[in-house]
């Protein structure tokens, strides 16, 4: 090692500057989630401003509508079900009112706007059938 490394280390620190502190991201919230034989299986997430659809550990979908998110949620939940496999589905509270503040802004109650999403889907699948 010659004596001048360490110049050479200290001016090479100097000119890269302070670095910022990064810190871990805070986990994501999860505010629902589907639940068989006694393990999750998916669910969903508020992360960076958007409601993401998780299923098996993988990110599947994000949108800004609880709604939506809650009606991705449910049809998941009942292709499983006609599957025969016994699902629970629980959503936390700030889910749930976001969700009917977007029913309400429709002018509709919660089960009539997840019931109008879930028409809308089978439309989309006809349409993509034909």
């Amino acid at each position: 090692m010659s004596r001048n490394s360490k110049v050479r280390r200290d001016a090479r620190k100097k000119q890269a500057g302070k670095r910022p502190v990064t810190r871990a991201a805070a986990p994501a919230a999860m505010h629902a989630q589907l639940s068989a034989d006694g393990r999750v299986i998916g669910g969903v997430q508020w992360r960076d401003g958007e409601w993401v659809m998780v299923l098996g550990g993988k990110d599947l979908a994000g949108t800004d509508s609880a709604a939506m998110a809650m009606a991705m949620l449910r049809h998941v939940a009942a292709v499983r079900e006609s599957d025969g496999q016994a699902v629970g589905l629980m959503q936390s509270i700030a889910l749930r009112e976001a969700a009917t503040r977007e029913a309400e802004l429709e002018g509709k109650s919660l089960e009539e706007f997840l019931a109008q999403l879930e028409a809308e889907r089978l439309e989309r699948k006809q349409a993509d059938a034909s």
